[in-house]
């Protein structure tokens, strides 16, 4: 039986979603408490591989069980046995074939700034400081040349799909409140490193380093030297992962 879990966590402490031979990756910490929960071991497959340091709002991942479980028991009996900084919001019963990986439709992530020196103790975790002058305009002209289907190479890290650049932004936006400002891409996948890229890139337009229309050219597939700098890790998200109509719940269960 496939279950579909949906998971919270800070990445701070953590080499990021996938497990790791030399660091602690939060798919093992996941792993670990659900084996102890149902008392043997076993494997979770995750939507996203966030990088470390990165956070999430809304990761999932399936976990195949021999027999039935409680979604409710699943939730809750997998938190107490979690540190503080990771949580299972929910939990559902899903069709045979599901795929938390193989059957995401779409993701999304949000990428926070701050526009001052000093960033507030209470959001400082998961928000970067920004110059207070950026010329937000500007970005708002360059990130909806993003929206569409690029060869995204230029904003892809060593050991990403470099095979495979070509990814489908269906919306990027930026919103701000006060000194506030939050960075929204929601696409069919990301590369490796590739929102944190765009950010540091639209960063660089938005200080007057370069020009709008050097995204249009960023975005033919350009080497990497050419985009602006990687962003922060810890002001970056994964908010939600999408899927198709098909993969309707049969049962489930939301804190």
């Amino acid at each position: 039986m496939e279950y579909r879990l949906t998971l919270a966590y800070r990445g701070t402490a953590y080499a990021g979603w996938q497990r790791q031979k030399n660091a602690l990756a939060v798919q093992q910490v996941v792993e670990d408490a659900i084996s102890n929960l149902i008392g043997h071991p076993l494997q979770i497959h995750g939507a996203s591989r966030t990088d470390a340091g990165v956070h999430a709002h809304g990761q999932t991942a399936h976990v195949s069980l021999t027999k039935p479980f409680p979604e409710k028991g699943l939730v809750h009996g997998t938190n107490h046995r979690l540190p503080s900084d990771i949580r299972v919001t929910a939990a559902h019963r899903m069709p045979t074939g599901f795929h938390a990986r193989k059957s995401v439709v779409g993701k999304e992530y949000i990428y926070r700034l701050f526009r001052s020196r000093i960033v507030p103790p209470l959001i400082a975790p998961y928000t970067v400081s920004a110059p207070s002058d950026l010329e937000v305009a500007e970005i708002r002209r360059a990130i909806r040349l993003v929206i569409g289907r690029h060869d995204f190479s230029a904003f892809a890290l060593a050991g990403g799909s470099h095979t495979q650049p070509w990814r489908r932004v269906f919306a990027a936006t930026v919103d701000e409140d006060g000194r506030e400002l939050w960075f929204r891409f929601v696409g069919d996948g990301f590369l490796r490193g590739m929102v944190r890229a765009l950010v540091g890139t639209l960063l660089d337009i938005g200080r007057g380093k370069r020009d709008v229309s050097s995204m249009a050219t960023l975005l033919d597939g350009r080497p990497r030297r050419e985009a602006g700098p990687s962003a922060p890790a810890h002001g970056l998200s994964l908010e939600r992962v999408y899927y198709g109509s098909q993969w309707q719940p049969l049962a489930g269960y939301e804190a």
